[in-house]
């Protein structure tokens, strides 16, 4: 158990700080560092582990090699002098050769020699007989950089003595080849030799003149058939009205630009297709509209029209008014005389000789659409039935309609019309693509015919040489290996060891939990008043039931179980609050919960009960109680009860005075639906204040403080308070929500942390119990 909290002293309210104090992430001290590598080197040491392995097996698959050198003499064929080579710096100025042909000086030759082996005309046909010699060579997984990369042509390092030779002065180069099997290296550097063996002087140059004269014919050649098909592209073109039918550049003129006369038709036909929908969407919606007056006019368009032109008729108009005034007076006249009184006949005769005169007015001003409206009698009266706007939104909608139509067909035209170019621009483009594929094949052969003549006329100012090997291509016991299993080792250590401890870092750095004592010290200035350990077993309690008139539960005896260390941790925690002076009132709370906070109260009265002092444990979870469930008592009637009223208040010292037992427990009843109400009236205090008159301390299990609002409640019912932080389960975040909540107004009452869940090393207390007995207890939380 810590000692550094023996002797504690609670600052004063005005100079007390905040209780949550957090830790500027700049201010991680080399130590910090250091315990968060201790906490996790088990996942540290297997990351790394398998980093390393993962090395050495990758290294052994993919990257182990072997590698071979061999030199090669070189030595002019006739007398130095007969004719000059060209320079070095002749041989950069112009294009790289065929084959490696230097002169006859002997300065210089090896620089030269190495420079034109290294180029790619040199290298690249050695790299396909490679391929050919090797047909398991995949040429995509093992392309032409990689076996430049293998490939080290150089001047030899020779030293006479311990003296480096000059290199401008030596006739001998190293050619070193690199290749996971050692049958590879032996295939590419038989095949470098041969190649270098093959030349003769006489039959090169023969060879050289021959094909120098052949290339200048066939460039002559080239160069008409290129006017050729330039003149059949442009008569082709001039034909056909086209400029480049093909949708896409052939690869020999891929540099064209522009685009193809397909695709502007393409972009074209697009273009009329999206025009031609929203003619379509218009031409529908205006459809729709159409259909929808006709339905409400009941009219064709003519007789909206002739309609329209009534409603127009001053005329026609008044005749409306007086018939209309004439049916008013008949249909009151009929109301109040019978039918055939002389004024009801007047007036019917007056409506028949209006109704005829409406009649003809109508046939007058519809004599135009005689042929669409054959009865225009019909209409006497409807434009009054209607309003004259929605039959011009009628006649206008059919106008709109007629126009959407018309503009429907001219798009399907062009529609058609752009159609029929793509399809003769299609036709086209094959047999433009062919003349096209000539002409460029013919400009590529132009470039490779004289890139080859002026190679040849290179090699004509060049010199030849000899080629003597002077190592054993054979003797593959020579045959060294890239990569040594000692620098394997070395490499695959260090990766192991630096993810190791990222990882390490990363995820202590992640944990947002306690994962130590010293981690909550640094968050706040409460003191840690005590450390419980880990435990998997707990004493056995036995309690008698006293009934009148509260149920109380009296602890008869206690049969220890629980570790030495587990016991004396609670012990270590009494004395830390005697000396700091026991409060008659304890709450003992938590963050978020499960932390141990109901199992801590029980022990913390227990060890009180055992220094002889009289205790009462209150489980003041009105919402969630569990204190019944750790003792193994039932939970009938209790501080719920109580505080509802459906029992007195018991009078304590005549109801314990014959009683011997120290501990008394009562539980909290049945569950409560509201405990704020409960722990806020006028009973909830009186039970306190007659509790603490009674008893030495009074300990009650308090809901977590994030948890229930009540648990403030409580806390500022009582005199002092624990708050339990259990190691591995309470959060940073929680812990701190939970002070900064009691920093309002509980920041007096929180007496201290207990910390739960703390590892102790079991062998510091034999003295307590027989190592037998030690050795049977596995570690697990409270």
């Amino acid at each position: 158990m810590s000692s550094e909290n023996n002797h504690l002293s609670l600052p004063s309210e005005a100079s007390r700080p905040s209780l949550w104090q957090p830790q500027p992430i700049d201010k991680v001290t080399i130590d910090q560092v250091l315990r968060g590598l201790k906490r996790r080197s088990a996942v540290g040491i297997l990351a790394g582990a398998l980093v390393s392995i993962g090395f050495l097996g990758y290294s052994y698959l993919f990257l182990r090699s072997y590698r071979h050198s061999v030199l090669v003499q070189v030595e002019p064929i006739q007398s130095s002098g007969a004719r000059p080579g060209a320079s070095l710096e002749s041989l950069r100025q112009l294009a790289p050769i065929s084959l490696p042909l230097l002169s006859g000086e002997t300065k210089g030759d090896v620089a030269t020699l190495v420079q034109v082996l290294n180029s790619d005309i040199v290298l690249r046909p050695i790299y396909e007989k490679f391929l050919v010699a090797n047909p398991d060579l995949d040429p995509k997984q093992y392309s032409y950089q990689s076996f430049i990369g293998s490939l080290k042509i150089q001047p030899a390092k020779l030293t006479s003595g311990n003296r480096r030779l000059d290199q401008s002065s030596q006739k001998i180069i190293e050619i070193q080849f690199s290749a996971r099997e050692k049958e590879k290296i032996e295939s590419l550097l038989g095949i470098l030799v041969e190649e270098l063996k093959r030349f003769s002087e006489k039959e090169k140059q023969d060879q050289i003149a021959d094909n120098l004269r052949y290339v200048n014919q066939e460039i002559q050649k080239t160069l008409s058939q290129i006017d050729d098909l330039e003149d059949q592209l442009n008569q082709f073109r001039f034909q056909n009205r086209v400029v480049r039918p093909d949708l896409v550049a052939s690869q020999f003129n891929s540099a064209a630009s522009g685009s193809s006369d397909l695709e502007t038709y393409l972009s074209l036909l697009d273009n009329l297709i999206s025009a031609r929908n929203e003619n379509r969407v218009k031409l529908e919606s205006a459809q729709a509209t159409f259909n929808s007056l006709e339905a409400q006019l009941r009219l064709s368009p003519a007789e909206a029209l002739a309609a329209a032109n009534l409603a127009a008729s001053q005329s026609y108009q008044e005749l409306l008014i007086k018939l209309t005034e004439t049916e008013t007076k008949l249909a009151g006249e009929q109301a109040k005389v019978n039918e055939n009184s002389p004024t009801v006949q007047v007036l019917q005769e007056e409506k028949r000789l209006l109704l005829e005169q409406a009649r003809k007015e109508a046939r007058q001003i519809t004599i135009r659409n005689q042929d669409q409206v054959r009865q225009p009698e019909t209409l006497i009266g409807y434009q009054s039935a209607v309003s004259g706007s929605l039959i011009e939104k009628y006649i206008e909608t059919r106008i709109e309609l007629e126009a959407l139509r018309r503009a429907d067909a001219e798009l399907s035209n062009q529609i058609q019309a752009t159609e029929a170019e793509i399809s003769r621009v299609i036709r086209l483009a094959n047999p433009y693509r062919k003349i096209e594929q000539r002409f460029g094949a013919a400009q590529e052969s132009l470039r490779l015919l004289l890139q080859t003549r002026q190679s040849l006329q290179l090699q004509i100012a060049q010199r030849d040489f000899t080629w003597r090997v002077l190592s054993d291509i054979d003797n593959k016991e020579e045959y060294q290996v890239t990569q040594r299993l000692l620098v394997a080792v070395v490499i695959a250590l260090m990766l192991g060891g630096v993810s190791g401890l990222f990882l390490a870092l990363v995820l202590d750095w992640l944990d947002d939990r306690f994962l130590e004592v010293e981690q909550i010290r640094q968050q706040t200035p409460l003191p840690i008043l005590g450390e419980i350990p880990l435990t998997k077993t707990f004493d056995q309690l036995a309690f008698s039931r006293l009934e009148t008139p509260l149920t109380l539960w009296g602890l008869q005896h206690r049969l220890p179980s629980a570790t030495p260390a587990f016991r004396e941790s609670f012990y270590f925690l009494l004395t830390q609050l005697e000396s700091l002076g026991l409060p008659r009132s304890l709450a003992i709370t938590g963050t978020a919960g499960k932390e141990g906070q109901t199992t801590l109260a029980i022990y913390l009265a227990v060890a009180a009960a055992a220094m002889g002092k009289r205790v009462l444990l209150v489980d003041a979870n009105l919402r969630q109680p569990s204190m019944h469930q750790g003792l193994g008592i039932p939970n009938v009637a209790g501080l719920g009860e109580l505080l509802q009223g459906e029992m007195p208040f018991p009078h304590w010292f005549s109801l314990l005075a014959n009683r011997a037992e120290r501990l008394w427990v009562l539980t909290a009843g049945q569950v409560q639906q509201e405990p704020m109400i409960l722990l806020s009236s006028a009973r909830w205090f009186d039970f306190l204040e007659g509790a603490k008159d009674t008893f030495d301390c009074v300990i009650l299990d308090v809901p977590p403080i994030l948890a229930a609002a009540e648990a403030h409640r409580v806390l500022a019912a009582v005199e002092r308070a624990l708050l339990v932080v259990r190691l591995k389960k309470t959060r940073r975040e929680a812990f701190a929500q939970a002070l900064q909540a009691c920093d309002l107004s509980l920041q007096q009452k929180l007496l201290g942390i207990v910390v739960n869940g703390v590892a102790v090393n079991h062998r510091d207390f034999r003295g307590y119990q027989n190592s037998a007995a030690e050795s049977a207890v596995a570690p697990l939380a409270v």
